[in-house]
């Protein structure tokens, strides 16, 4: 059986990385369509051109994907029936659900791969791409933002940052930040001249004091903080820079990490905006499962094409992409407006197809 599973991978594997390589350039000839005269005049290098398209298509690896896993898994059961080695393989007592295997292993190895990508490298390299095609392909120098908000509702800390480059989010300018009691009354306003990020812990510096009580009015003048001009340690804060660049970073730019932590630090954000950040969640962990899914649906439709066109695997696979990827979106508007629970809303598509794939295959004769 050894050597059924290296002849089966490799016909498999070479037809998926032909798919999805086609997939692949014709997503990136539409995009030079309308940037080829831009990236020439920006006079781009090429390793800012590879890193831009790699960026561009980071995002669509969870289409492309799985559409050029079922194409293979159509292409290469249609080519074994046609020769006659899908007979030949039973006829020597071999079980087709048995010859299936590796095609359902590739699908759970593009699983977790798609998973990794879009946990570990699609969203800082997408982020980047965009950035760069708004800055009329050219890097930005710096990431410059005006009086960024960022709320800490468990500590009850309200930072309004002057001024920060989110390219060295270590270092903040022009900074008050209010505390607030129990009660939410403000207890004391922080005036900070710079503040940097040391040694995972923030060092403020310039650093003035303004108390309140109970009613919320000044208690007398700011005061100064002795020695807060060579810097004081701040080791009891926990927000992070990376707290304040979710705050302006686009959900689909987020890790699962990042997602997370905003929600576990925001425990107070309308009903309305918890739903949408939990289903955002949930799509992110439900997409790459995709890749399994097609599988299972191209098993069946490719073990029938021996006597069929390929151009009726062609329109299967086409109808099935529309279907898949409908109801998933009707999940995720249903559950973003509080219709489904974020859980079933971004799974859904995932939970009907794949229990309909599994019985499709083990109808299988």
């Amino acid at each position: 059986m050894k050597i059924l599973d290296r002849y089966l991978l490799r016909e498999y594997l070479v037809t998926v990385f032909y798919c999805v390589a086609g997939l692949a350039l014709l997503q990136i000839v539409y995009d030079l369509v309308y940037h080829f005269s831009k990236l020439i005049a920006a006079k781009i290098t090429l390793a800012q051109g590879l890193r831009y398209y790699l960026g561009s298509l980071a995002p669509h690896t969870e289409f492309m994907l799985p559409a050029g896993i079922l194409l293979a898994t159509l292409y290469t059961l249609w080519q074994l029936s046609r020769h006659g080695e899908l007979t030949a393989m039973r006829a020597s007592g071999i079980s087709l659900n048995r010859i299936m295997l590796p095609f359902l292993l590739v699908g759970l190895v593009f699983t977790a791969a798609t998973a990794l990508l879009k946990e570990i490298v699609a969203p800082e390299s997408a982020f980047w791409a965009q950035e760069f095609e708004a800055n009329k392909f050219k890097e930005p120098e710096e990431r410059l933002f005006h009086n960024l908000a960022y709320y800490n509702a468990i500590d009850r800390r309200m930072w309004m940052i002057g001024r920060t480059d989110l390219k060295k989010p270590n270092i903040i300018h022009d900074v008050r930040i209010s505390e607030e009691r129990p009660d939410r009354t403000l207890e004391r306003d922080w005036q900070v001249g710079r503040g940097e990020w040391l040694d995972q812990e923030w060092w403020f510096f310039d650093v003035t004091i303004q108390a309140y009580n109970e009613e919320g009015n000044p208690m007398g003048e700011p005061l100064p903080v002795p020695g807060s001009e060579a810097g004081i340690e701040m080791s009891q804060w926990l927000e992070k820079p990376a707290d304040f660049e979710t705050e302006v970073t686009p959900t689909e730019f987020m890790t699962t990490r990042d997602m997370l932590r905003y929600l576990r630090r925001h425990p107070d954000i309308s009903d309305e905006a918890l739903a949408q950040k939990r289903v955002d969640l949930h799509l992110r962990m439900a997409m790459p499962w995709a890749c399994l899914i097609v599988t299972l649906f191209g098993i069946p439709a490719g073990a029938r094409t021996a006597r069929q066109s390929v151009i009726n695997g062609v329109l299967t696979t086409l109808l099935f992409f529309v279907i898949f990827y409908a109801l998933t979106q009707a999940g995720v508007f249903l559950a973003k407006r509080e219709l489904l629970p974020p859980l079933l809303g971004a799974w859904l598509s995932n939970i009907v197809f794949l229990v309909a794939g599994f019985r499709t295959l083990m109808l299988m004769k």
